[in-house]
């Protein structure tokens, strides 16, 4: 079974140190977002990129946060209640069961989520499924190498079985770039 982050260590999800190698506006715009887009996060965590995110796509535009973590969740709606962010919208989800809202998305996001899934193919074939043809897709993903953060490399995934994934998924061919030391971003359109 796949390593699932720990909710009681969420203080390593925002923070200053992670803020200065990955700033989540700066690598929102990377990963293609656009004011009206309506983003669907999954594996949100407390917000780290689906608060800047809901900023960014405007009064017109929604995020859909996912997670597993109801703890995670519930933080997420107290940051947003405090600052005034009305176009999030969570849900929890299960562990190997994906449930994703039939909305018409036009950017997904998964930010170091899918090291942790069990199954992988159907986990992205859901995701693929869920997803119209033209939603532009980001996934963020720790280096298969021994980095500065992260987890334990075993629990990686190399960049040649992440662009198999996607295509297999019904992605278009994924564009590769690294965004820190530790991580790359894979950036590909549903087919």
């Amino acid at each position: 079974m796949a390593h699932i982050f720990d909710p009681e260590e969420r203080h390593k999800l925002d923070n200053a140190d992670r803020r200065a190698v990955m700033p989540p506006e700066e690598t929102l715009v990377k990963a293609g977002i656009k004011p009206g887009d309506v983003v669907l996060d999954i594996g949100c965590g407390m917000g780290y990129f689906a608060i800047p995110a809901a900023k960014m796509v405007g009064p017109k535009g929604l995020v859909y946060a996912l997670d597993i973590s109801g703890v995670m969740l519930a933080e997420l709606r107290s940051k947003t209640a405090s600052t005034g962010i009305f176009n999030i919208h969570t849900l929890q989800t299960q562990h190997g069961k994906l449930a994703i809202p039939e909305v018409d998305y036009t950017l997904a996001l998964l930010s170091n989520v899918l090291h942790e899934v069990d199954d992988k193919k159907v986990f992205l074939a859901a995701i693929g499924a869920a997803l119209k043809p033209g939603t532009r897709l980001a996934v963020i993903e720790w280096k298969k190498a021994q980095t500065p953060a992260g987890p334990p490399v075993k629990e990686r995934i190399s960049e040649d079985e992440i662009q198999v994934l996607l295509k297999k998924a019904g992605f278009t061919e994924p564009v590769t770039s690294d965004l820190t030391p530790s991580s790359c971003l894979y950036t590909c359109v549903k087919a």
